[in-house]
């Protein structure tokens, strides 16, 4: 038996309707896609980070030269 808990209610999932037990399996995806894309962002933050410093120790060098 698999059970939720929503709006500080318990409920087991496969005695809700047709309609909520889909209804949760969708909100499931949608909780698991969001933590995927919250771990792209991270790594596209760290990336563009990454190339801001690089860039900066290039225009350093140029300046230098």
């Amino acid at each position: 038996m698999t059970d939720i808990t929503f709006n500080d209610k318990k409920y087991i999932v496969e005695d809700l309707s047709e309609r909520a037990q889909y209804i949760v399996s969708q909100i499931n995806d949608i909780q698991h896609e969001l933590a995927m894309e919250k771990s792209k962002i991270d790594r596209l933050e760290v990336a563009n980070n990454g190339f801001k410093q690089l860039l900066a120790e290039e225009l350093e060098k140029e300046e230098g030269a």
